[in-house]
């Protein structure tokens, strides 16, 4: 991985966020050159500051993701450093739980603004960069298993992570032959705060139904992604599973909301 990685440069957006810093973190440990990336520069740059990295790695940068403008200032801030850009994880996203008789419409272009466009646009801007210079490379966008599955309650996000997926796995064809490869990785909840945030709202109930997962267990699938090139990583591996059968067959999926409600209220109510 060492050999794989060494001396290329990637960006990582939402790089203020719990699985943001894990990564960049753990690029940095690698001796990759990161372009650490966030809307939330002030956060980025604290977290950063308690860390010993090697400042001639790594370049912060405030990024609204659903700029073109800030993509481009990223994109020549690398050609600048003569950094040779192979890969880009997309990490930043939102989440405001709600039933939609509840939500400001202005909801909907906050989920999809940042989760899809971003997620998108710097997907774009990214391909389009790599074929015009001959490189290979690597694009890893983070879904989730409300991706996989519709999630009442938080059925914004859920339709935008849908999109994300669906996006990253068509890309994926398209580039099979062009020597730049797509991951998308859907994870279940992990231990974040965009997880703390839910923690109030009923409405995200079923998102504490399962299991929570720690931003290194991503991050060490992110990190391994770049060796195995797997399209489509659903993890925990058994809630993948159900999240599939959820997708496949809603009428059943139906049947377990409310029992795996109750087992998520109980643990929010732990938590709060």
């Amino acid at each position: 991985m060492n050999n794989l990685l060494s001396e290329k440069c990637i960006i990582v957006t939402g790089a203020g966020g719990g699985i943001g810093k894990q990564v960049v973190t753990d690029l940095l440990r690698l001796n990759v050159n990161v372009v650490a990336t966030d809307l939330n520069i002030d956060l980025l740059r604290n977290y950063l500051s308690t860390r010993d990295f090697n400042s001639s790695k790594l370049l912060v940068m405030k990024h609204d993701v659903r700029q073109e403008k800030d993509w481009i200032s990223i994109i020549n801030e690398i050609s600048d450093k003569k950094w040779d850009l192979y890969g880009l994880i997309n990490c930043a996203a939102v989440l405001h739980p709600g039933y939609i008789k509840n939500i400001s419409i202005k909801d909907i272009d906050f989920h999809f603004d940042i989760n899809t466009k971003g997620t998108i646009l710097g997907s774009t801007i990214v391909t389009q960069y790599l074929k015009k210079n001959n490189k290979q490379g690597h694009i890893i966008n983070i879904a989730s298993l409300a991706g996989v599955a519709p999630i009442p309650g938080i059925s914004l996000y859920s339709a935008s992570k849908f999109a994300v997926r669906g996006f990253s796995i068509a890309l994926g064809y398209e580039l099979k032959n062009d020597n730049i490869s797509v991951t998308v990785i859907c994870p279940d909840a992990v231990n974040t705060p965009m997880l703390d945030l839910q923690i109030p709202y009923e409405e995200a109930s079923l998102t504490f139904s399962g299991s929570t997962l720690e931003p290194k267990d991503i991050s060490n699938l992110i990190i391994k992604s770049f060796k195995t090139k797997k399209m489509e990583i659903l993890i925990p591996t058994y809630r993948g599973i159900l999240a599939k059968l959820g997708n496949f067959f809603p009428a059943l999926a139906f049947l377990l909301i409310n029992p795996l409600k109750k087992i998520g209220n109980s643990r929010q109510k732990e938590l709060s």
